[in-house]
């Protein structure tokens, strides 16, 4: 069950990563908003999937793992559920709607969603080390969960340095950076259903 459940939401991060570029390139924020909801909760299964099967040497860190990526989980949910409810219907008065909307550049939700990818950052990087490598595939994707790490650097540096702040061609930078993040992170979708799929 252990590894079926790898494999299963190995693949549905998989698809719900490839919707959320779709959804990008078509410009259809509502359908971004809820796929990236499910890509979390898919990529918390994962985490629980790799943990069940690290050695008890290294459970501490795999269990580091699933816990950012919960952390990761509650706030990525919390702030496109907002989007999804009160910031699409238009229930809060205007200043809340400013505060609480992720398209407005540096607000509080705008920097919470960056906050939760860090804490996935983080989360990629400490399951990546809990992985023993059994073969070519698992070099791979150990690789690239650590590599992945590096981007909590970025996901907590620029809100706190207020990158965002005044810059004309963040819609369209951001756009592009979200992109190369699905284009990145596909593959780690891939190798893991791999890895899951060999050993059911």
């Amino acid at each position: 069950m252990n590894r079926k459940l790898g494999f299963c939401s190995a693949i549905l991060v998989g698809i719900t990563t490839m919707l959320f570029a779709i959804s990008m390139l078509i410009g259809n924020l509502s359908l971004a908003y809820f796929v990236c909801m499910i890509l979390s909760w898919g990529y918390i299964l994962l985490t629980c999937a790799f943990y069940t099967e690290t050695i008890n040497d290294r459970k501490s860190v795999a269990l580091g793992g699933v816990a950012f990526g919960c952390i990761y989980g509650v706030f990525i949910n919390v702030v496109y559920f907002t989007q999804l409810t009160t910031v699409a219907n238009k229930t809060a008065p205007e200043n809340a709607i400013q505060l609480l909307s992720y398209q407005s550049l540096g607000s509080l939700f705008f920097n919470y969603d960056l906050f939760g990818y860090g804490m996935m950052a983080l989360s990629t990087f400490l399951v990546g080390i809990s992985i023993i490598t059994k073969s070519k595939n698992d070099k791979w994707l150990k690789s690239l969960l650590m590599i992945h790490g590096v981007f909590l650097i970025s996901c907590i540096g620029m809100p706190i340095l207020n990158v965002f702040n005044n810059s004309e061609n963040s819609t369209s930078a951001g756009t592009i950076a979200l992109l190369i993040w699905c284009i990145y992170f596909i593959p780690i979708a891939i190798f893991s259903a791999i890895h899951f799929r060999k050993e059911i």
